[in-house]
């Protein structure tokens, strides 16, 4: 019979354990780690370059930390993420676009989606500080066309 109790009440808190009823992480002393928070990021476009392109963030602010985009090209040409810390005093929209290559420089990148075709979703999980960041597909005339969105991490 004590064999029986103590092998019901191993299964039982075994079952506690699995559906996280029984806090095991933080009764030994370790903390768990922090899931991301998730940002879904839609580009866009309805004429490639002959028209305006979008990109729409949500939520536009997260806590530091963990952040996974997940990044979607509703469009009809190929698109990219790039993440850039901004400096002090520099708004989201207000980035030197270069003459020469008709993009913005990438020297603040913290990371990016890179290549994401039509009709397809990509991620990417950055480790991110607090701070003012922008949102940008930096692919030739498209930071220009609209694909930009303001970033906060609170």
């Amino acid at each position: 019979m004590r064999k029986l109790l103590g092998t019901t009440l191993g299964v039982a808190v075994l079952a506690l354990l699995a559906v996280g009823l029984v806090p095991v992480a933080a009764s030994a002393g370790v903390s768990r780690a922090t899931a991301a928070t998730t940002v879904v990021v839609t580009v866009g476009d309805t004429t490639g370059l002959a028209g305006p392109m979008t990109m729409t963030v949500a939520p536009d602010a997260a806590p530091a930390g963990k952040v996974t985009f997940k990044v979607t090209n509703n469009g009809t040409i190929l698109h990219e993420m790039v993440v850039l810390k901004l400096k002090a005093g520099t708004t989201y929209d207000q980035l030197k676009v270069d003459a020469k290559t008709n993009r913005v420089s990438e020297a603040t990148t913290v990371g990016e989606v890179g290549n994401v075709p039509k009709g397809k979703t990509k991620s990417v999980t950055l480790k991110l500080k607090k701070g003012n960041y922008v949102l940008v597909c930096n692919i030739a005339k498209h930071y220009g066309l609209g694909m930009r969105a303001a970033f906060t991490v609170n």
